[in-house]
């Protein structure tokens, strides 16, 4: 009797352990190819970033043949330009901010944190002016120490993992809003090239 529930409990070990195995193998797929994808994404917008300045440059230096300065439409010609410097000006900024609030989110990640539970997502003021100016500073100081500490009172601990909480989501709406951010400027970019375009008559 005994060894036979004892063959049962082995086999339904190896059986989770197997399904574990195969949870984890599926979720290192997952997050290699939702890596790969971004790296193409942050790819594309440097490589923007470089054709738009060099854009400029080049309309730049065909504004500067007088025999080409009369088929110009000059007003088209400096929209465009705004455009491109629009798409530069963005595409540095999340080219520098994405990394930024990748690498802030996972080390707050790996703290403490207590989220709230189902249908209390009720923050007081006082959280969100903490959780705030927590999110400002790890954006610019990313690998900083606060709340790395250890806490005496329970009040005050399950305080702070709950603002550390919310700056974990606060910095993944940030990453998010970044990537939303990025249609903005392939958008942005197909315009400029559109106007550009219609300068030249």
């Amino acid at each position: 009797m005994n060894n036979a529930f004892d063959e049962i409990l082995e086999k339904s070990k190896r059986d989770m352990k197997e399904i574990s195995d195969e949870f984890n193998v599926k979720f290192r797929e997952f997050d290699t190819k939702l890596e790969s994808s971004r790296k193409l994404s942050i790819s594309a917008i440097y490589q923007i970033v470089i054709l738009s300045s060099s854009i400029v440059g080049f309309s730049v230096s065909l504004f500067s043949i007088p025999v080409l300065q009369s088929r110009l439409n000059l007003d088209n010609l400096r929209f465009s330009w705004y455009f491109f410097m629009s798409v530069i000006m963005l595409g540095f900024f999340i080219l520098i901010f994405e990394g930024r609030a990748k690498y802030a989110k996972t080390w707050k990640n790996f703290q403490v944190s207590r989220f709230p539970d189902a249908g209390d997502y009720n923050y007081t003021i006082k959280e969100k002016i903490i959780a705030t100016s927590i999110v400002i500073l790890t954006i610019f100081y990313p690998a900083n120490l606060i709340f790395n500490r250890v806490y005496k009172e329970e009040s005050e601990k399950a305080f702070k993992q709950r603002i550390n909480g919310f700056v974990v989501h606060k910095l993944a709406s940030i990453e998010n809003a970044l990537i939303f951010l990025e249609n903005i400027l392939f958008i942005l970019f197909i315009c400029g090239l559109i106007i550009l375009v219609s300068s030249f008559s």
